[in-house]
């Protein structure tokens, strides 16, 4: 009976703890830490153009560094676009294309 009451006085206290926000919760921190190393690397924007929905890719300090040659439709093309490129860059490998040397005899 004493360990029954032991156990309740301690859940009580332990959820005391987790409503009053100081509890066993990380995932503000950890939403804080995501956002700020997504602020490091800078943001992806998706927007309305005159031939239909594209997007930038800006670096942390505003500046446009990329962005789709496509316009399209729907907003939701868009956004997979955006899926897409971020599998191949997180997957895909860097390739070299160099350039081609002039004959000279043509």
């Amino acid at each position: 009976m004493r360990t029954a009451f032991r156990s309740f006085v301690l859940f009580a206290a332990i959820a005391a703890l987790v409503a009053a926000g100081g509890g066993l919760s990380s995932a503000p921190a950890f939403q804080k830490e995501k956002d700020k190393k997504a602020e490091e690397v800078g943001t992806v924007e998706v927007f309305k153009a005159k031939d239909g929905w594209r997007y930038r890719v800006k670096n942390t300090e505003g500046k446009s560094i990329a962005g789709g040659f496509v316009g399209h439709e729907k907003k939701e093309d868009a956004l997979k676009e955006v899926e897409l490129l971020k599998a191949t860059l997180a997957k895909g490998k860097v390739i070299e294309i160099k350039e081609e040397k002039k004959d000279k005899d043509k």
